[in-house]
Formats: C-alpha cells, sequence, structure tokens
C-alpha cells in the first residue's frame, strides 16, 4: 500500500519512491531464494544495480493498493538482468523496469565473475523482460549545475551512496512544474562508479523538449551516474505497445 512518506503533494507516489519499491522487493526476492544481502554480507559480497530502464505509465496515489512482480531471466559474466511489472488492483499496469546488477567484494569493491553460481541459473525464468533492456547514456554539457557533499544520510549499507539518493539529487534538479504533472515517462539510469562519505559532487541537466538528462561527477572529473527521463504522452505509449 502507497503510503504518506511515499507521496508528494500531489498525493502520488514520488518516481524515487516506487523505484525504492522494486528495490526492496528485488532484496526479499533474492533473499528467499538464497542469494541476497542477508547471507552475501556475511561472504564479505554485495549486490549493486548497475543500470535501470523504467516505464511509468502512472503514479499511484496515496493508500492505493499495488502488486508488484519480480523475476530474473538471464545472467552472464558480470551483470544478471531482474525485471519487474506493477499493476493496479484491476491488473491496469502502473510500472515495468528492467535491471541489471552486479555482484561485488566488498573488500577489493570489485565485480565478481557470476558465471559459476549454480543457484542462480536454478532460478531463472523463461519470461521476456517487459520492456528493452537499459542503454548506455552519453555525457552532457549541462545547462544548470548544483553541487552536493556526501553526508552521513547519503550512505547505504554498502558504504557508499545509495542508488535512491542519486536520483533524489537528480529529481531535486527540477523546476517543480517538471514534477506537478503526473505525466508517464520512460527513465534510464546508468550507475558508473562508487560515491563515498565526504565526496563532493556536481549534479548537472540539461533539456531538449521533452527528454532531460543528467549527470553526477566528483572532483576528479569522474562520472559518477547519469540519467535521462522522457515524458511520453498516451498516444505514445499506444505507438510503442
Amino acid at each position: 500500500m502507497v503510503q504518506p512518506a511515499d507521496v508528494d503533494f500531489s498525493l502520488r507516489a514520488t518516481i524515487v519512491s516506487m523505484i525504492g519499491y522494486i528495490l526492496d522487493i528485488a532484496g526479499i526476492d533474492a533473499d528467499s531464494k538464497g542469494f541476497g544481502i542477508k547471507k552475501l554480507t556475511r561472504e564479505n559480497r554485495s549486490w549493486v544495480v548497475s543500470r535501470m530502464a523504467l516505464d511509468f505509465y502512472r503514479f499511484p496515489y496515496k493508500y492505493e493498493t499495488i502488486h508488484i512482480t519480480t523475476w530474473v531471466n538471464d545472467y552472464g559474466k558480470l551483470l544478471t538482468t531482474r525485471n519487474f511489472t506493477m499493476v493496479d488492483e484491476n491488473y491496469n499496469s502502473i510500472f515495468a523496469a528492467v535491471t541489471q546488477w552486479a555482484m561485488i567484494d566488498l573488500f577489493t569493491r570489485r565485480p565478481l565473475d557470476l558465471r559459476h553460481v549454480d543457484e542462480y541459473s536454478q532460478h531463472l525464468c523463461k519470461e521476456k523482460s517487459p520492456i528493452d533492456n537499459p542503454h548506455k547514456i552519453a555525457a552532457i554539457i549541462p545547462q544548470k549545475t548544483a553541487i552536493h557533499k556526501v553526508t552521513y544520510s547519503d550512505i547505504d549499507f554498502n558504504r557508499h551512496v545509495n542508488s535512491l539518493r542519486y536520483i533524489t539529487l537528480m529529481v531535486d534538479m527540477l523546476p517543480i512544474e517538471f514534477l506537478s504533472k503526473p505525466n508517464s515517462m520512460h527513465v534510464e539510469i546508468n550507475f558508473l562508479h562508487e560515491s563515498r562519505y565526504g565526496d563532493i559532487l556536481t549534479i548537472g541537466y540539461e533539456q531538449s523538449n521533452s527528454k532531460l538528462q543528467f549527470e553526477i561527477k566528483n572532483v576528479r572529473n569522474i562520472a559518477i551516474c547519469r540519467a535521462s527521463i522522457e515524458w511520453k504522452t498516451d498516444t505514445e505509449w499506444k505507438n510503442l505497445g
């Protein structure tokens, strides 16, 4: 159920809240199958999300009940693909997503080879992904920038900036008029490098018609995260379907 803390002034769930739902569900599902954070932490390993592609068809209201389905249908040397769909009580589509994850060694901070772990292949589903896989997002020349110092509240259990925090920093760059219209949208996010406590980040974005692109860099000019948001009309969604 969508809780009051999950909505904004429109009384609809925010972008960050909806992505938070699927990250929570991913953790619950992985734990139930024996390769979640509960087990991996004891082995000094963890999952990190690498890329996301997300279609928001609408944003559910406060106290609305939603149903989320998740499944894994592919994994290779470095990345595994986890999918999501979200529907309302009448089984109308609200949201669909494809996410790609890497497993890292918490000591070296390097990705691990997933190909030789038998329990992953046992839980693969044949069901196709609901939308296309996320793409590589290009660098931008920002039209507007803001500075953020990484603090305690930005850090998660992996001791780096939480993926939802990057999304919050980017969304907070937007004029409130962009966020007051509950239009459907397509979002893609590339998580490129880690940020740690005390890092100074520059958040920038550029706009081209109905598409916005974001980039977060550190003081060494290394891109930490890139994202794009493209608003879709109802006609465009029908054409895509």
